[in-house]
Order: C-alpha cells, then sequence, then structure tokens
C-alpha cells in the first residue's frame, strides 16, 4: 500500500471488529432457532420460491446458512484467511440483500429500501477487508508472516 501506515493495522482491527458482529449474531441467532430465523424468513421464502418453485428449505441448508455466517464472522474477527472469507461474506450478501429487502416490489417498502442500502454499505466494508488483508493484528499475521 502507498500510503500504509502503523495506524492501517489498528484501523483493519476496528474495522474487522466492528464487521464481524453483524455475521456472528445472525449466524448464532439462526443456530439457535433455526426455524423462526431461517425457515419462516420471508427472503428464505422468496429464494425458495425462486429457486425450488416455493418448497420448504431443507434443513441442512438453514443449518449450512447459520453455521456459514457464524464461521465467516468468526474468521474476520480473528483475521484468520480474512481476505477469503470477507469476498465469500460480499458474496452471499448480494442474493441475501436482493431477496431479503425487495423494496421495489413494494414489500415493506420504508424498511427494506433502508435495509437494503445499509447491506450495500455492509458488502463495501466486507470488499474493503477484502483488498486490504487482516492487518498485522490477526491470525494471518501471526501464522502466515
Amino acid at each position: 500500500m502507498e500510503n500504509y501506515t502503523a495506524s492501517s493495522d489498528l484501523i483493519l482491527l476496528i474495522a474487522r471488529c466492528l464487521a464481524s458482529p453483524i455475521m456472528l449474531v445472525y449466524g448464532l441467532s439462526k443456530l439457535l432457532d433455526i426455524r423462526d430465523d431461517f425457515e419462516d424468513n420471508p427472503a428464505t421464502q422468496r429464494f425458495m420460491k425462486v429457486f425450488d418453485h416455493g418448497a420448504t428449505p431443507p434443513l441442512w441448508f438453514a443449518y449450512a446458512n447459520a453455521l456459514f455466517q457464524f464461521g465467516m464472522g468468526l474468521a474476520i474477527l480473528l483475521g484468520f484467511e480474512a481476505r477469503i472469507a470477507a469476498a465469500l461474506v460480499a458474496l452471499w450478501l448480494i442474493p441475501v440483500t436482493y431477496f431479503g429487502h425487495p423494496f421495489w416490489a413494494g414489500i415493506d417498502p420504508a424498511v427494506n429500501k433502508e435495509n437494503f442500502i445499509k447491506n450495500l454499505g455492509i458488502i463495501a466494508a466486507y470488499l474493503m477487508l477484502f483488498c486490504f488483508g487482516a492487518g498485522k493484528y490477526s491470525l494471518d499475521a501471526v501464522l502466515f508472516g
């Protein structure tokens, strides 16, 4: 990085600490109540309607989704394979944002538009972590130099 300073590592640590809770909290929430937080979720139902004609999502898919969220949040927080984790989260958030917050379809437009725009910012944060990595205060730095 051309303008890299010592404070950049601290800023990357702070960014990881601020970006990871959304994945950790929602992933854990889904693990603790898979039916309400996944199967009965309107976004999941919209996703399944498009890709599986409205079938109930299989239980393994619900747990895989929850474990992905929690695992990626933990990886980002600890700075372990942070670039890969950040890229996967950003890619995962694209369909989540599309199916989860379709304000353009007239589904609770005020709330969904706000959450859609919020998710764009979250995607941007993960893309920046993908570009800049975890910094020196991370497992990546300890394990891989």
